[in-house]
């Protein structure tokens, strides 16, 4: 069979499904100026609009990774500046650990030189107040033994007697001398 007698066997399916050519190519225009209308003002608009916010939202995405990334970064520099701050810190405390310990030390030296030099010169003194002491002694011891002599010669004793004072004068003196 040949094309133009298939297609005479076919017959036309539209005027049974009750389609006019007439309203059929009137709806197609309509539709095809109506969809030129909506792309030339309302797509194109919103495709504009919905680019303009995808071109936001990819920016936004980027600010976000970015930010993510300085903080990141912000952390790190924190973290490393807080661990030198703690050495310097540690650093900071030993050095004024060691100079404390060479102060105290030097601060102790020097306290027990002054305590020697202190305890020598409380002993020298010692000594000068034993020498004036003694020195005072001898002259009071003098001066009391002039006086008994004095008394004992203005007396009438005899020679007993003189003997016995003689011891009592004695042995007062080297009482005196012990205290």
């Amino acid at each position: 069979m040949s094309t133009p007698c298939m297609l005479a066997v076919i017959e036309n399916p539209l005027p049974k499904f009750g389609v006019n050519w007439y309203d059929f190519i009137s709806q197609a225009i309509a539709f095809l100026i109506i969809a030129w209308i909506l792309n030339k003002f309302v797509f194109k608009t919103v495709m504009k609009t919905v680019a303009a916010r995808q071109k936001e939202a990819e920016e936004a995405v980027a600010n976000s990774d970015r930010i993510r990334r300085e903080l990141l970064a912000t952390e790190e520099a924190r973290k490393e500046v807080l661990h030198q701050a703690q050495e310097q810190a540690d650093r900071v405390v030993s050095e004024t650990k060691a100079h404390v310990a060479v102060l105290l030390n030097r601060e102790t030296i020097r306290s027990e030189l002054l305590g020697i030099e202190l305890l020598a010169k409380a002993r020298k003194e010692a000594r000068l107040d034993h020498a004036r002491l003694k020195t005072e002694l001898k002259t009071e011891i003098a001066t009391m033994v002039v006086t008994l002599t004095a008394k004992l010669a203005q007396m009438n004793l005899s020679a007993s007697d003189r003997e016995r004072l003689l011891q009592v004068a004695i042995n007062e003196i080297t009482e005196t001398a012990k205290q």
